[in-house]
């Protein structure tokens, strides 16, 4: 699978998640100088996919900043490692850059181990500038990846004003001006947080949506589906695609073991009748 291409008609490069249910949506790739949401329930499998894409990109030489919101640095660590990458490997290799804003809101003001910088996130010009000004002293320039995980944690303590002016400033000084992709987190487990999601939409170059097949999910197979709504520059193939959450990361559903898992779940409800 090639990870990077150059397109002869477009000065920006084009890369791929290497993700194949992902890959199915965005069949050419994704602009380097893109700002995705992705947005869905709890459980639908955001921070699987994000932090494949993360370690995709890392095992090829690219660096990832990550900023820890919703969760401890440690808990980013342990979950590239639940997957089998060597999240410490890639820290110590100088491949993993974390930006600490979760350690703050706990009040412990404990700095973690794996921190390599540390913010309050009650001040939200202090965290774009952060970002902005460590993606700088790293010189990361076109290449490497930006996660944010998740927006919901600065609408806590921020109105959607601000929050809507740091997307901009991550947008114009991370993915527009250096050329690395920028990826933002959205959890709509509220009807407000849902609607907020299609409101900020236009904001983005990128959204995709995760979310539980909810036909499937009455008959108690919990099918997580993903939809490319948007690649700005980019095809795309907008329907649901089916993923699952494997100990390798996240993989194709099995066609096969899913319709027989729904023929007997069937059997059995027609039995209980």
């Amino acid at each position: 699978m090639d990870w990077a291409e150059s397109k002869p008609s477009s000065l920006i490069e084009r890369v791929k998640f290497g993700i194949d249910p992902l890959d199915w949506g965005a069949p050419e790739g994704v602009l380097r100088s893109s700002t995705i949401l992705f947005a869905g329930e709890s459980g639908t499998g955001k921070s699987a996919l994000i932090a494949h894409i993360a370690a995709n990109f890392m095992l090829r030489g690219e660096r990832c900043l990550y900023v820890a919101l919703d969760d401890s640095p440690e808990s980013f660590i342990e979950q590239l490692e639940s997957f089998g990458w060597q999240g410490r490997e890639f820290h110590q290799k100088g491949l993993l850059y974390i930006i600490d804003g979760y350690t703050y809101t706990t009040g412990r003001y404990v700095s973690s181990p794996f921190a390599n910088r540390s913010i309050n996130v009650q001040r939200v010009d202090e965290l774009a500038n952060a970002i902005i000004t460590s993606a700088e002293e790293l010189k990361v320039s076109s290449s490497g990846v930006l996660v944010i995980d998740s927006l919901n944690d600065l609408l806590y303590f921020h109105d959607i004003t601000r929050v809507v002016m740091f997307i901009k400033s991550i947008r114009s000084f991370i993915s527009k001006s250096r050329k690395v992709l920028s990826l933002m987190v959205l959890h709509t487990d509220t009807e407000s947080s849902a609607e907020l999601a299609k409101s900020v939409e236009h904001l983005f170059d990128g959204v995709v949506y995760t979310r539980i097949n909810e036909d499937l999910r009455k008959l108690g197979i919990p099918l997580k589906e993903l939809l490319v709504k948007k690649l700005r520059g980019c095809p795309t193939n907008p329907f649901w695609i089916p993923y699952a959450i494997t100990s390798k990361g996240v993989m194709p559903v099995d066609v096969e073991k899913l319709a027989s898992l729904i023929k007997a779940r069937l059997k059995e409800y027609e039995r209980l009748k």
